[in-house]
């Protein structure tokens, strides 16, 4: 496993699997102090070492402006969503533990939306399977590099550094290129569901609680025959858990300071308007 923040990456399988085992234990750990809530906090900085409880806040509280809310009805810990995504989700939040499928045009984009949005400012993220992950248009977007690892997508110990992350991190992204078995696909959901770790994945090869299905709609940005392509409108549904039906909502990708926008609504849309037709008086 690879940590954006040192300075030194491990070379080798075993490095990578010592610090995926370095960071279950941290977990482990943290969890064992907590009553067995994993303290996302022990996995801050460059240390894996656990915070100390009187050294930081509560485990998984966030005073951010992406907080972890604590449900009303008891249906555990939230976590924020984009905001032009949020009538796509129940409470217009994600519960902490669940997961998310995506698949279809920029899936990419939008599992890291999610991911930066559910971090907030106290949980690590850790991304998998994703080689040519963008890190300037991640960084560019909110993503905290101190707060993320990236995980190799081969190797014969793949199973253990996933697992851990699991256990470890509060957001874990699957990208497409894992090609994930189904028994340590649901191995992983267990494993996430026991940690309040959300899990964020392209095309896995099992249910999810909620899918998400992107495709494009238009591409603004060419001219007669010059120019670039610098946005495109894209419409997201969502089915699954807590969800009647289908739900849809349409964005901008990308935004500048940001990596999905809203779609700008007419004027006399959003005014709620009605636009007549001039006619003419007969006689």
């Amino acid at each position: 496993m690879q940590v954006a923040a040192r300075e030194a990456e491990p070379v080798d399988r075993e490095d990578r699997l010592a610090l995926a085992r370095a960071t279950l234990g941290a977990a482990e750990r943290s969890a064992a102090r907590w009553g067995g809530k994993i303290d996302r906090t022990a996995l801050r900085g460059s240390s894996l070492h656990p915070v100390r409880p009187d050294a930081g806040s509560k485990p998984g509280s966030a005073s951010t402006t992406f907080p972890e809310l604590e449900s009303e009805d008891g249906l555990g810990t939230r976590l924020a969503v984009p905001g032009p995504l949020s009538a796509l989700f129940p409470r217009s939040s994600l519960r902490a533990g669940s997961s998310v499928a995506i698949e279809g045009a920029a899936s990419t984009s939008l599992l890291l939306s999610l991911a930066i949005a559910a971090m907030g400012e106290d949980s690590w993220c850790a991304i998998a399977g994703i080689p040519d992950l963008g890190l300037r248009a991640a960084l560019d977007a909110g993503l905290d590099p101190t707060r993320l690892a990236l995980a190799p997508a081969h190797g014969e110990h793949r199973p253990q550094v996933l697992s851990a992350l699991a256990d470890g991190v509060g957001v874990l992204v699957l990208g497409p290129g894992l090609d994930l078995a189904p028994a340590l696909w649901r191995s992983l959901l267990g494993r996430a569901r026991t940690a309040d770790t959300l899990v964020l994945a392209a095309v896995p090869p099992g249910r999810a609680d909620l899918s998400l299905r992107s495709t494009t709609r238009s591409w603004t940005g060419l001219g007669a025959g010059s120019g670039r392509l610098r946005s495109r409108r894209l419409a997201v549904s969502a089915v699954g858990r807590g969800i009647a039906g289908q739900r849809e909502v349409e964005v901008l990708l990308p935004q500048v300071g940001g990596m999905i926008a809203s779609v700008p609504q007419p004027r006399a849309a959003s005014s709620g308007m009605r636009l007549l037709e001039p006619v003419q008086r007969a006689g």
